[in-house]
């Protein structure tokens, strides 16, 4: 064949376009930037920068529009620096193709193959279009990618077999000429690429968590100002300084550090899992992972090694090693495993001999025979297949150094063991031989035609397996403690993904074909996804559909795969996962995360990153929602009792500025705790405010609120100094809250049993946080900015006094609880 003509091929390509799939419009990066200000939280924040400047609070204003740009700027870098390191891996991976043109063999790029080029390809080649076989040599091409399958498939150029290829699958073995049929996006991996389109993305548990919060605090600030203005100006308080205690409360109510911290956690968790090998697209994606209930994850690849290795051998003679050797091209996974578990001495056997014939191996014979003549001139014909097969073609066995004939219960006990292996997920394949006259080896070498593979003398069996990776089993093992279920998809056979489900630690009581997906109806799927964590012979719908069905059952989905076959499912997920090193551009296009060193442990270490990111921002939000939710109560309270103003406007900020900030930023900064993966995940439909912390926030911010006033009142009574009782009250309260912060490092824990010293960080911030406080009450000109004086060492003790109540009160509180717990 001559291919097309250049004038032909250019035509063409007007016609039908590029040869290349399309990706997903990229985002400039100003819209990139500008989509950072989206989330509620942070249109709450700009709207109490508004309000902070119309107060002419400045420094207030500065540092939560600094807080929001610090906040939009990180999630920006992280998301383009990771767009630009996908493009570097796709431009490395762009393909050539050898193409006839014009009657000659050209070298092209792939982007320009039109359909009715004419191209070869050989073994290591990427098939880089659709197209058919014309002319062929012991062809085999792996399609993985595709189909999920470990196994190379032979090919040929017969009108009535495989003639066919694809885009994108590897020629494992021989060479071929091959008419192009389709291109681009009209190729089978293309109408794949086409199917990630139609997937929606949705906005993560956290995102959505943090909505729901943002929603309750600005109608939560609403009331506050109200309740607050209302009840001063009916004590007959001054209104427009009741407003401005109002405004300041409500202002104070709002968590600013809320959206820093999140990013802040995300990105030391994104920096944490580059150092392991993992490149996060989106901030969000470890978040994600910590939300997880479900990782659906490829068998090939992934859970294995996609590497085939001899498991079994069931040896009758020397002769089965010497076999494998001469009938061997070493052309795929199969053959090379073989060769890699040949003794020496049998090596040095097999120099003996020369080989003058071979059958490729065909699809339909399921065999493949060499003819070879030993350094003494006999001939040989050396047959290795299909253990049924060749068990077919054997009328002797060899035992104990004697050939025996192959009567009925020797077939039978080769048979069983056979059935054995194969039980074990094992493909079996078998060797056998005969010797045979110089006239049959010379009509042998000249003809295939020669039926000389019957009347062969059986040697043995040998079983092979693409094994899993070392790490799994115990990565699985520790995703089952933590609460997660792994579920195997594979196009394998599914006695093949039963045996690797049992060798990594995956437990399911049904295997579930992609056949049996397809006939049950959408109720009776949901139904056994429940219940089966193995799937077999699926193809690229089946899997969409079952990460479908496990989402509608409330599960937050992990998919990792390698090929094209897994990306639409792993757009569709929660959480996808590309494979970095034997991934796909498409895949990897489609994913939120991808494992640079394809490794599944990195995945566990990702889930433990976004747990620990959880409970970061857990404490952070009982800290400041506990430490605002005291300053609410202080006022409100002592409107209520027709006290004076316990705190100026004023203070309030400062405290919301400083004291709030700083440790509520070192909460953020600590490390993973050992126990993240000793619990279930969070449920997708439980708030941020699950479990214990409505009552710690509540708890605590009530006393927080009740020991500055209880300050305030011990010294307003006792001097009669309302300036001193206010500057202890307000000395009390951050106090109050630099301690309550190390008692937020656990739910479940007192002050001094969390570990404060863990994070060092936690400890500076109260620090500075103090001295800050310090330097108010004790520097002249700051004492006229906040309206401080200095107190007495009496003051000062009554203010230690009542910070000290917070955590003796709140470590009986937590024994008491436990107790009744038991």
């Amino acid at each position: 064949m001559e291919g097309l003509t250049t004038k032909d091929a250019e035509q063409r390509l007007a016609r039908y376009g590029k040869n290349e799939l399309k990706q997903h419009k990229k985002k400039s990066p100003a819209v990139l930037f500008i989509s950072q200000f989206k989330d509620v939280m942070t249109l709450v924040l700009l709207a109490c920068t508004g309000i902070s400047a119309f107060m002419q609070d400045w420094i207030e204003a500065v540092v939560m529009v600094g807080i929001v740009i610090a906040n939009a700027v990180m999630g920006f870098v992280q998301e383009f620096r990771t767009e630009k390191t996908i493009e570097a891996l796709r431009s490395m991976t762009a393909m050539h193709a050898k193409v006839k043109r014009d009657g000659k063999i050209k070298d092209i790029r792939a982007e320009q193959l039109v359909p009715g080029d004419v191209i070869i390809v050989k073994s290591g080649d990427v098939m880089p279009a659709d197209g058919y076989i014309t002319q062929t040599t012991g062809l085999a091409v792996d399609e993985a990618m595709l189909t999920g399958e470990s196994a190379a498939v032979e090919k040929s150029a017969a009108a009535d077999g495989d003639n066919k290829v694809y885009s994108g699958t590897m020629i494992f073995s021989g060479t071929a000429t091959v008419v192009v049929t389709e291109t681009g996006m009209r190729t089978k991996m293309g109408r794949i690429s086409g199917m990630i389109q139609e997937a929606k993305e949705e906005s993560t548990p956290l995102q959505k968590k943090l909505a729901k919060m943002g929603t309750y605090i600005v109608m939560a600030c609403g009331v506050i100002c109200v309740a607050v203005t209302v009840t001063g100006i009916l004590r007959g308080e001054e209104t427009i300084n009741m407003l401005l205690t109002g405004i300041s409360l409500a202002v104070a109510a709002v968590p600013e550090g809320l959206p820093a911290i999140v990013t802040i956690s995300l990105a030391l968790g994104v920096q944490r899992m580059a150092d392991k090998n993992a490149l996060v697209r989106k901030l969000t994606a470890v978040e994600t992972l910590g939300s997880t209930t479900v990782i659906c994850s490829d068998k090939t690849g992934t859970l294995t090694q996609n590497k085939m290795t001899v498991r079994e051998k069931y040896i009758l003679t020397e002769m089965l090693e010497v076999i494998f050797t001469l009938c061997n091209n070493s052309a795929d996974a199969t053959e090379k495993a073989l060769n890699e578990t040949i003794n020496e001495r049998a090596k040095q056997r097999s120099a003996e001999f020369e080989r003058i014939g071979e059958i490729p191996f065909d699809s339909k014979r399921k065999c493949m025979s060499v003819v070879v003549k030993n350094k003494n001139g006999e001939n040989y014909v050396m047959t290795k297949g299909g253990a049924d097969v060749v068990l077919t073609k054997a009328s002797h066995y060899i035992e104990n150094g004697k050939i025996k004939r192959m009567d009925s219960g020797a077939r039978k006990r080769f048979q069983q063991q056979n059935d054995i292996m194969a039980s074990k997920a094992l493909r079996v394949l078998a060797g056998a031989y005969k010797k045979i006259t110089a006239e049959e080896a010379r009509n042998y070498a000249g003809s295939q035609k020669v039926k000389i593979e019957t009347g062969l003398v059986f040697a043995g069996f040998a079983g092979l397996m693409d094994p899993p990776r070392e790490e799994v089993p115990a990565a699985v093992k520790m995703c089952e403690e933590a609460g997660i279920r792994t579920i195997m998809i594979t196009g394998d056979h599914k006695v093949t993904a039963a045996a690797v489900a049992r060798e990594v630690n995956i437990k399911s009581k049904n295997v579930l074909t992609g056949e049996e997906i397809s006939s049950m109806n959408d109720a009776e799927f949901e139904k056994a996804v429940d219940s089966v964590n193995i799937y077999a012979r699926v193809q690229p719908e089946h899997k969409l559909r079952i990460v479908k069905a496990l989402r509608k059952k409330k599960n937050i989905v992990a998919m990792t795969g390698d090929g094209v076959n897994d990306a639409p499912a792993i757009k569709e997920a929660d959480i996808g996962i590309a494979m970095g090193m034997g991934g796909t551009d498409v895949t990897r296009e489609a994913s939120d995360m991808v494992l640079m060193d394809d490794n599944f442990t990195t995945i566990v270490e990702a889930v433990k990153q976004g747990r620990g990111i959880y409970d970061n921002i857990r404490k952070f939000i009982r800290y400041m929602l506990a430490c605002n939710l005291g300053e609410v109560v202080t006022m409100f309270a002592a409107m209520l009792l027709g006290m004076p103003l316990p705190l100026y406007p004023i203070q309030i900020l400062w405290v919301n500025l400083v004291t709030d900030g700083l440790p509520g930023i070192a909460l953020g900064l600590d490390n993973v705790g050992h126990d993240v993966m000793r619990r279930k995940p969070v449920p997708a439909d439980k708030g941020l405010f699950s479990g214990r912390l409505p009552f710690l926030i509540i708890f605590r911010g009530v006393l927080i609120g009740l020991c500055t006033l209880g300050a305030f009142a011990a010294v307003s009574y006792t001097n009669g100094n309302v300036d001193a009782a206010r500057t202890t009250a307000f000395f009390t309260l951050v106090m109050a809250q630099i301690v309550h912060s190390l008692e937020c490092r656990s739910e479940t824990k007192g002050i001094l049993k969390s570990g404060v010293r863990d994070n060092m960080w936690l400890l500076a911030a109260g620090a500075f946080s103090l001295l800050l406080m310090i330097a108010v009450i004790y520097v002249a000109p700051l004492q006229g900015v906040f309206k401080t004086v200095e107190l007495s060492a009496a003051q000062l003790g009554i203010a230690a006094g009542f910070t000290a109540i917070g955590p003796i009160v709140g470590g009986i509180v937590n024994e008491i609880f436990f107790l009744a717990k038991k």
